[in-house]
């Protein structure tokens, strides 16, 4: 058995607003039978459903799926994919098999929780559980350690600053407890430059094997319209309006308040 962590592309929050990140998941193979497979978390895209993500009823599941039948979904989404081959005794690489075998469901039942069920912490928990008595020697990392899971997953979404703002909103305090270097583990890119630094038994615990599926270039513009700009063209907007005494713009921040308010009452009751 030979044991794999890949690592695919962010998407566009349009597609997906979870899928900015990018996703982990793990390949594993077995020449003597055959098998190539690949293990993933998967959950309901939140775009296409709103409401259920906010109301906490976004189901997801884990799934297994033959590899070249898996990445071809990214092949088709034009999403390149990056291969780390992990440096796994054998008798943890089959145990990890064993592992994901009993916890696949491959249908959506899980209910949804990054905190739990995120696609990379779920991937350190699996290995960490194969492992068993064996600890992978994380090389020191002062200013990730320093972090919290929301100062990381903050800096993960620099170029959507929107998408940033609004999951700093909606996020609870569970994202501001100090916790070990692999629980802080959450960004698919971070998971993969950690575990490169890494080693296992005096060796290098994740070496990059190549590129399974070669995507676009990803796009890192920032766009201009920022939580910032808006805020302040809204200032000068209400200045104008102040120094102009335009008798309903009152009553038009008023609403616009009153509704973020309903929204915030909606999430704090569900």
């Amino acid at each position: 058995v030979t044991v794999s962590l890949c690592i695919a592309d962010p998407t566009d929050y349009k597609d997906d607003a979870l899928g900015t990140s990018g996703h982990a998941f793990l390949r594993l193979q077995c020449p003597t039978f055959g098998l190539d497979h690949c293990f993933s978390y998967e959950g309901e895209n939140v775009n296409d459903n709103l409401y259920r993500y906010l109301s906490g009823k976004t189901k997801m599941g884990l799934f297994r799926a033959p590899t070249n039948e898996y990445l071809e979904d990214y092949r088709q989404w034009n999403r390149s994919v990056h291969e780390y081959r992990l440096n796994m005794p054998p008798e943890a690489e089959q145990r990890l098999w064993e592992i994901m075998d009993n916890h696949t469901t491959n249908k959506i039942s899980l209910r949804h929780d990054l905190n739990k069920y995120g696609c990379a912490i779920t991937v350190v928990h699996f290995v960490k559980q194969a492992l068993g008595e064996t600890k992978i020697v994380y090389a020191p990392d002062e200013e990730m350690e320093q972090m919290t899971r929301r100062e990381i997953g903050y800096r993960s979404m620099a170029n959507h600053p929107w998408l940033r703002l609004s999951t700093m909103i909606f996020t609870d305090n569970k994202l501001d407890r100090n916790l070990p270097i692999d629980e802080k583990l959450i960004v698919p890119a971070d998971l993969a430059a950690v575990w490169q630094q890494a080693t296992l038994d005096g060796k290098p615990f994740a070496t990059y094997v190549g590129d399974v599926v070669e995507g676009a270039p990803l796009d890192n513009t920032e766009p201009w319209f920022t939580p910032m700009i808006a805020a302040i063209l809204l200032l000068l907007i209400t200045m104008g309006f102040a120094c102009t005494r335009y008798p309903y713009w009152d009553w038009i921040l008023l609403v616009g308040q009153m509704l973020s308010g309903c929204v915030l009452i909606f999430l704090w009751i569900v």
